[in-house]
């Protein structure tokens, strides 16, 4: 009589591993925002003169209501001048700067061009208008709504990826983490007078910089459980 061994049955033995990897989602957007920077300094000896020129153009800003004006500020200093190691005081400096934006490019041209105009009525070199280049910069609700869509489209892709990837391993294969790191995007600069000063700058304030597509990105990283 024949004698049977025992049949061995032995578990099948199943692993589990993770996969971490990074995909970049970009959306092209126009940004839709002007914004330039101004900065008025006024030199007079007096420091009651100084703050009645400063005040001139703080009054037509703080009444301006086609244009938001940010980060206001105001500094008074007082300025001297050296010669054989003495210092000599000579007066004060006032300092008024404001950042100015806009979607319309026709207001913030006529917000400089007034600006420019209460400049030539002061017909002092003491008083100095610098306005810088004019840029086009996303706006944050423009960039918070890209961002938001971006993160959709790449939850719903790596879902999707999952399922694919599943099947092809023949595992069940989970999302375990999603980090979005968001790439940040630079204003696009355009030529414009760095400095107006007087009416013969106006023609260059009444160019508007051509808007420019720009890319904006976010590279998550994501992790998938296997097993």
């Amino acid at each position: 009589m024949k004698k049977l061994l025992p049949l061995l049955l032995l578990p099948i033995l199943s692993f589990s591993y993770e996969i971490n990897f990074n995909k970049s989602f970009s959306k092209v957007v126009n940004p839709d925002l002007l914004n330039t920077y101004i900065n008025i300094n006024v030199e007079k000896k007096d420091e009651s003169k100084v703050n009645i020129e400063i005040e001139k153009f703080n009054d037509f800003m703080k009444n301006n209501k086609s244009i938001t004006l940010k980060n206001g500020s105001f500094t008074l200093s007082p300025k001297y001048k050296y010669y054989e190691n003495k210092q000599e005081f000579v007066g004060y400096v006032g300092s008024l700067r404001y950042t100015a934006e806009s979607t319309d490019a026709k207001k913030l041209n006529s917000f400089m061009d007034e600006l420019i105009s209460i400049k030539d009525s002061t017909k002092s070199e003491d008083v100095k208008l610098n306005i810088s280049n004019v840029s086009w910069k996303i706006s944050d609700e423009l960039q918070n709504k890209s961002y938001d869509e971006l993160r959709l489209e790449s939850i719903t892709w790596l879902e999707s990826y999952s399922k694919t990837l599943s099947t092809k391993l023949s595992k069940s294969c989970e999302i375990k983490t999603i980090n979005v790191n968001e790439s940040q995007n630079e204003n696009i600069m355009y030529a414009r007078a760095e400095m107006a000063y007087s009416s013969k700058a106006k023609v260059a304030a009444d160019v508007a910089p051509i808007n420019s597509e720009q890319n904006i990105n976010i590279n998550p990283n994501f992790t998938l459980e296997c097993k």
